[in-house]
């Protein structure tokens, strides 16, 4: 598993967006940031751009994840962006408890009902507990 991360312009984004989801990416998150990407003298001197992160299972939607970055976000001049990759030890769904691979799909969407059955077999027991 890894994590994409991508420093890109504002312009940008519902493009890269789209192109994410065409290629079964769906779970992104997008946070404004101001930065620069030489040394500043101050503050007013930033930029405001996206940081955009997404939590992938494998290489293949790795590399589909920074295509569609990179050809959304490249204009040839500075400030284009970053992009770096992390690898990921660990994911789990809070609501559903699952994790690593199947944390990521939205196949949980569909075996919700025998998940949550589960969960509730693990959380009850069949014996009666004395309410006092």
């Amino acid at each position: 598993m890894f994590l994409v991360t991508a420093i890109i312009s504002t312009e940008c984004v519902r493009d890269i967006l789209e192109d994410l989801k065409t290629a079964g990416i769906e779970g992104v998150t997008l946070s404004k940031v101001k930065g620069k990407g030489r040394f500043i003298e101050s503050y007013e001197s930033t930029e405001e751009h996206i940081r955009l992160e997404i939590v992938v299972s494998d290489r293949y939607y790795k590399d589909l994840a920074k295509e569609a970055i990179r050809t959304n976000a490249r204009n040839l001049t500075k400030g284009s962006g970053k992009i770096w990759v992390t690898p990921v030890l660990e994911v789990e769904r809070i609501r559903t408890g699952e994790r690593d691979t199947e944390a990521l799909t939205h196949t949980a969407v569909q075996k919700e009902p025998a998940l949550m059955e589960e969960l509730l077999q693990e959380c009850f027991t069949a014996e009666d507990t004395p309410a006092s």
